[in-house]
């Protein structure tokens, strides 16, 4: 659960790339409205409108775990005006419970198994882990990000960049970040084939949160694709290879 805030870090490496990098929140989430009736490949939509308001022509995308579909939608529908896909620790469709159950966070479990069936049941429990304690909730996420091969190389401001996410993700309440599990979690709608820009996918093998598993099944969905696999590296990748990242979607 995060929002367009947690990608603040990266604006003094984009600057330093000479990067425009523009996130937006999905419906329901932080600042968006939530829009009933939503499609996965809707948001390749959303960003072209988006890209039209600020007078962008071609452009590349990039998404970050549950963000990797969204950027591969904006493939499918979007054709020869994306130059390059880039999917970090990318999840790739979920099949059976498996898939669920080997999923590391314990709140990804839960969501992904209510949220498809009762998106307003799964909604109560995001407000009510909202409701939490501030000092609590920091502890928490400071215990996830400590539990991992990338924390000797995470800043320190990261655990309250990831607080403030979480918090204004569930600002309007917890119904669309829950009909946005449920979206990924059914089938995305649209087929590999359909994509024709570059992709690459980059995913730590030692990631616990999203097993290296997604990395490899999504390779062989996209024949095409290139996958960087990282060894001793964890989920919180962008924070680690952003530097690499920008530097191969900008061969587009």
């Amino acid at each position: 659960m995060s929002c367009r805030l947690e990608s603040r870090f990266a604006d003094r490496i984009c600057k330093r790339h000479g990067v425009r990098w523009i996130t937006a929140d999905r419906p329901g989430i932080g600042a968006s409205d939530i829009q009933p009736g939503r499609k996965l490949m809707d948001w390749a939509e959303d960003m072209a409108a988006l890209a039209d308001h600020l007078q962008l022509g071609r452009f590349a995308v990039s998404g970050w775990s549950a963000g990797g579909p969204y950027a591969l939608a904006c493939g499918a529908v979007l054709g020869r005006r994306v130059t390059r896909i880039a999917t970090l620790a990318g999840m790739a469709p979920l099949r059976q419970g498996a898939d669920i159950r080997a999923l590391g966070m314990a709140t990804d479990r839960f969501l992904f198994r209510v949220s498809p069936r009762s998106p307003r049941l799964a909604a109560l429990g995001l407000s009510a882990a909202r409701q939490a304690p501030s000092r609590l909730l920091r502890a928490s996420i400071a215990r996830m990000l400590a539990n991992g091969p990338d924390a000797p190389f995470l800043p320190a401001t990261l655990v309250d960049q990831v607080t403030a996410s979480f918090s204004e993700s569930l600002r309007p309440g917890g119904l669309g970040t829950a009909r946005d599990y449920g979206l990924l979690a059914a089938d995305w709608g649209f087929s590999p084939d359909q994509i024709t820009s570059p992709v690459s996918l980059w995913h730590g093998r030692d990631d616990t949160l999203l097993p290296f598993d997604h990395a490899t099944r999504l390779q062989a969905m996209l024949p095409s694709a290139s996958l960087q696999a990282l060894p001793g590296v964890g989920h919180f990748l962008l924070q680690r290879c952003l530097d690499d990242v920008l530097d191969e979607l900008m061969t587009g």
